[in-house]
């Protein structure tokens, strides 16, 4: 077990001075655990292998499993589910993130001000902190569902973009 740090303390994630899950180090495994290479890298804990240095591997496993969810959530959604809902949308919000920090390269730094962290990227979807913001304020809302999606529709677009201008 590790300490969340006080950057990945927020209301939606981790409380103060929770325990993280830290068990075995694999991609897949890791992501049901919030964060948990992004934590582990903050503290200095983080094995050799990760994510964001495999990013043509681990990203596409991100957007698969919001498929996934985005199944789920439609589900949920069509018999008015709300609580379910707001459980899946913040496990997608945080698939996003990932998967946005992760195609740049560079590890999730801070949950906490995750505005100011994700407009230093070089790669983002137009207007990310507004609409992501949204979201996260109203999780249980449809809106927020459709917002998520579009997210994620732009993030993929734009994470093969960049392997496309990679490969050239």
């Amino acid at each position: 077990m590790m300490r969340a740090p006080t950057a990945f303390v927020h209301p939606l994630y981790y409380a103060e001075s929770e325990e993280v899950e830290t068990g075995r180090f694999n991609w897949q495994s890791s992501l049901t655990v919030p964060f948990k290479y992004d934590i582990a890298y903050a503290l200095g804990l983080a094995p050799s292998n990760l994510p964001w240095e495999h990013h043509t591997e681990t990203v596409p496993l991100l957007f698969q499993l919001w498929k996934e969810k985005e199944v789920k959530l439609n589900t949920l959604h069509n018999k008015r589910e709300r609580s379910d809902v707001k459980v899946h949308v913040i496990g997608g919000i945080a698939l996003l993130l990932q998967a946005i920090f992760w195609m740049n390269q560079v590890p999730v730094r801070s949950l906490a001000d995750w505005e100011k962290e994700i407009s230093q990227l070089p790669e983002i979807p137009v207007n990310i902190e507004e609409r992501l913001d949204f979201v996260m304020k109203k999780p249980e809302l449809y809106h927020s569902f459709i917002q998520l999606q579009q997210l994620f529709t732009e993030s993929s677009k734009l994470f093969y973009k960049m392997q496309a201008i990679q490969k050239r």
